[in-house]
């Protein structure tokens, strides 16, 4: 018996039903660390990220920030997840394996931000930003020197890396930049040149989008070990940035990135209010983040 177009309609129903249960159940933790932007074009330059905003006392003529052109451009990609359904399982009602893969792929779809931003966030020691430096490093131009905004030997450690990140502006550390949204889509029309020829059905997802980095004064990395000393220490360098006047950016530590490796010692240091029966003086100072995409 041939396949009817009442078995295509629920099979369509079926996936993107079961491709959105996927999407609802996925927790993203993207919008902790990163900001999300909407895009228009190929892709944005944000070359504003070259000027830190102050507020000055208005003297005479309005002081208008002059943006620096550093050129730093997040360029859009595009990325697809598919599933491909042969056309003799339609017609033998093999359909259950089908819904499984439709529910991973808009869980992927929902987890898939995550994993490009905070991936990139692990590669910032060696991906460079707006000042042409890696985003991580130990000679950012600031006022009439440079500084560090890396704990530890960057050329030596080599744990799993740790962060500490300024989350509390509207722009935070990292940027997730969206073109246009991920959307479930079935060819799967009896007629078409695909189906004729294959004897399959598609049903596809596909989306354009890119991370990128914002302000380096917002973050500072690590590969040496978790410690208290070193949380400290990160938090102060933290505080210790200026702008070109020499004056206080007012940053702070407000989130804590770790991966499985030191997702135990984060928690004892942020979220255990004493040790040894002393009163932990770093006890929920810091959001913590734990990410399966942190390496």
């Amino acid at each position: 018996m041939p396949i009817t177009a009442e078995q295509l309609r629920n099979m369509t129903t079926g996936l993107s039903a079961a491709y959105q249960i996927g999407f609802d159940g996925a927790e993203s933790q993207v919008e902790k660390i990163a900001t999300i932007l909407p895009s228009s074009t190929k892709s944005e330059d944000y070359g504003f990220l070259g000027s830190w905003p102050e507020i000055k006392e208005w003297v005479g003529d309005r002081q208008l920030a002059t943006l620096a052109k550093h050129g730093y451009t997040i360029t859009n990609k595009k990325f697809e997840s598919s599933i491909v359904v042969d056309k003799d399982d339609v017609d033998d009602d093999l359909l259950g394996q089908y819904g499984l893969q439709a529910q991973t792929m808009g869980q992927g779809v929902k987890l898939f931000p995550d994993k490009i931003t905070f991936s990139l966030l692990c590669s910032g020691f060696s991906e460079t930003c707006y000042d042409g430096q890696y985003f991580f490093d130990t000679d950012h131009p600031m006022a009439d020197g440079t500084v560090s905004n890396i704990v530890g030997d960057i050329a030596n450690d080599t744990g799993e890396p740790w962060f500490l990140l300024d989350c509390s502006r509207p722009l935070k550390p990292m940027v997730f930049q969206e073109r246009r949204k991920f959307e479930f889509k079935a060819l799967d029309d009896m007629s078409s040149d695909h189906v004729v020829l294959n004897d399959e059905y598609i049903y596809a997802t596909d989306g354009r989008n890119n991370s990128g980095f914002g302000f380096w004064q917002m973050a500072i990395g690590s590969k040496a070990p978790l410690t208290k000393e070193n949380l400290n220490a990160a938090r102060k360098k933290l505080r210790s940035f200026t702008n070109d006047s020499g004056e206080p950016l007012g940053l702070k530590g407000t989130v804590l990135v770790v991966g499985g490796d030191n997702e135990s010692v984060g928690e004892d240091l942020v979220l255990t209010e004493k040790i040894n029966g002393t009163n932990n003086t770093l006890f929920k100072k810091f959001d913590l983040v734990v990410s399966e995409y942190i390496k």
